[in-house]
């Protein structure tokens, strides 16, 4: 079975916050590292790297979910730890540098299209297919670079007042 690739990273750091160590039992950079070293044995979509430091690993999965969920079972299994921004993950393609693109599926009421291509234009996406329903509301296709719809979701939200509906896959 072919496994697809990591598309997004972020860093793991041990919590060097000024209130470090008042929330989670496993506080150390051993604990953080063997906790994700354990978390690759089963997930194989995930990779895990160290980096320079000691106290810093880098985690790539396939996408913002992906890497959320593992930060949401690790604090929930009392490790305390910080982590960066997701970041895209380029890769090299017959000498070209290329970026991970996604279908991204938008059912919206008509009053709120404006407002959602304006957003989605700024973020460098592709209009592939537009339609709409007798029920008032329009179905929109994009492909869209997957650093662009990294925080769009909540933008999303407010934009269409929670009556969009937003479904997105890897391209």
């Amino acid at each position: 079975v072919k496994i697809d690739e990591p598309t997004v990273s972020m860093m793991f750091m041990v919590n060097n916050s000024p209130f470090a160590g008042r929330e989670g039992k496993y506080v150390t950079s051993r604990n953080i590292r063997d906790r994700l070293f354990k978390e690759v044995e089963t997930n194989v979509a995930m990779r895990v790297e160290e980096t320079e430091s000691s106290d810093t690993f880098k985690v790539s999965g396939r996408g913002e979910l992906h890497l959320s969920i593992l930060i949401e079972t690790m604090r929930r299994q009392n490790y305390e730890f910080q982590v960066s921004r997701p970041t895209v993950i380029y890769k090299t393609v017959d000498k070209k540098l290329c970026e991970p693109m996604e279908l991204l599926m938008i059912e919206v009421p008509d009053g709120y299209v404006g407002a959602v291509m304006e957003k989605l234009g700024t973020r460098k996406a592709e209009l592939l297919n537009m339609g709409t329903r007798e029920t008032g509301t329009t179905h929109l296709e994009f492909k869209i670079p997957a650093r662009g719809l990294m925080g769009y979701r909540s933008e999303f939200l407010t934009d269409t007042n929670g009556n969009g509906i937003m479904n997105h896959v890897f391209d």
